[in-house]
């Protein structure tokens, strides 16, 4: 297969400016990414072949790792990086410094002290937590930047978020956590301006939000523009629309899918053939996760080998039950419901592979964007993963061979 034929779109042509080491690093990823799922061993065992790619190749950024050594450089220790062990301490003293919280108060040191300790034995960690450590270790906007998508394999600042756009703003400004939370406050109490319109300038701000949201003035008009069209509540509203569609059609596949089995099948304790209606969370979860072992509640046992690349990607049927119950939408929820609806499809099977690589990316990207999210991310391990099992010989089989790999090799 060649690289014209996997994609129409350069799925890794990010912007230099937005992203971090787009050279070294992203670059790289996309070489290394296709160069797997190019290679002759990929086309004859493919599910050991991105284990390998997963495990061995590609390149994970332990967050624990990449904090100490951004606080031992920040605060000019001399003696040797591996013997130094008062992280915590010297957080707590630099989040203090940076105003990120009060050292006299006993009940919040606490608190954070058990954070900090948390953080730097963790391998990674949410990213809501990102912008608060960056403000607290005093990062400039691009240090948070190289955390987000180096270390914890995530986009970069979202200026469709209003918290995020304004946390990038203080950090690229030298401002601290009480000047974004203020921010934060004077964008929620905005009072209504009906004459705000989307227009041109609102466009042009899109574009470039950077170049607007640089000054007070322009991060202003800008966060005017988004609580006055509603940009936060409809993302939300639209990526909620977008999963339930995507459940909806892989309800009615993994119907289709389960009444080839029907030994298998029992509903009020009889045989039965079963209806969209009839897949709940369990029977998605099951078919989805067959490679995963079980513990005596029926839960999906903890992560194993994979736990540092997929960082709690699994749409469990606690997961789905969570965003049913009105839990926030996470990107690798769709991009994994997509990937069962291709994995089920019967006409999406039937096609070439690099057709139906194409045809997957064209439609996650669009919506995804739909959704208020940006495009595939395959140098996010998880994502590269799915996108990898999509161009196997048998999709479902791939993905739960990896799964399944993950825990044989415990």
């Amino acid at each position: 297969m060649s690289k014209e034929n996997m994609s129409k779109k350069n799925i890794l042509d990010y912007d230099e400016e937005k992203t971090i080491r787009p050279q070294n690093f992203t670059l790289t990823a996309m070489k290394e990414f296709y160069d797997t799922i190019e290679s002759d061993q990929f086309q004859g065992a493919s599910e050991d072949t991105i284990y390998k790619y997963l495990t061995n190749i590609m390149e994970i950024v332990s967050f624990k790792d990449f904090l100490r050594r951004y606080i031992y450089e920040y605060a000019g220790i001399k003696e040797n990086f591996n013997q130094v062990t008062n992280y915590p301490e010297l957080l707590l003293e630099i989040f203090a410094r940076n105003d990120c919280y009060d050292p006299n108060d006993v009940e919040e040191k606490k608190k954070l002290k058990k954070k900090a300790n948390r953080w730097l034995t963790s391998e990674s960690v949410k990213r809501e937590n990102m912008f608060y450590i960056g403000f607290g270790l005093d990062m400039n906007d691009k240090q948070i930047s190289e955390f987000l998508t180096l270390v914890l394999k995530e986009p970069d600042f979202d200026f469709t978020s209003p918290s995020e756009t304004i946390y990038w703003h203080c950090r690229y400004n030298g401002k601290s956590w009480m000047e974004a939370q203020k921010l934060l406050e004077a964008y929620e109490n905005q009072a209504e301006d009906p004459s705000i319109r989307e227009n041109h300038m609102w466009q042009a701000m899109q574009n470039d939000p950077k170049m607007y949201v640089s000054s007070e003035e322009g991060l202003e008009k800008y966060l005017h523009y988004m609580k006055q069209l509603g940009v936060a509540k409809k993302r939300e509203t639209q990526a909620r629309e977008v999963f339930m569609r995507l459940y909806e059609r892989a309800q009615k596949l993994c119907a289709k899918h389960l009444n080839r089995y029907p030994d298998l099948i029992e509903k009020d304790g009889k045989q039965a053939e079963l209806k969209a209606e009839d897949i709940n969370p369990s029977r998605m979860e099951s078919i989805l996760y067959s490679g995963v072992a079980v513990t005596d509640n029926g839960n999906l046992m903890s992560f194993a080998k994979l736990k540092e690349q997929f960082k709690s990607k699994r749409l469990s049927r606690a997961r789905i039950n969570g965003i049913l119950g009105g839990k926030p939408i996470e990107r690798f929820d769709l991009i994994t419901l997509i990937f069962l609806i291709y994995a089920l499809d019967e006409e999406k099977l039937t096609k070439s592979a690099p057709a139906r690589f194409n045809e997957f990316v064209d439609e996650t990207n669009d919506l995804l964007i739909e959704a208020g999210m940006i495009e595939l991310y395959p140098v996010n391990p998880y994502e590269a993963f799915v996108m990898m099992c999509v161009v196997s010989e048998d999709l479902l089989d791939t993905f739960a061979g990896v799964w399944e790999k993950s825990y044989d090799e415990e």
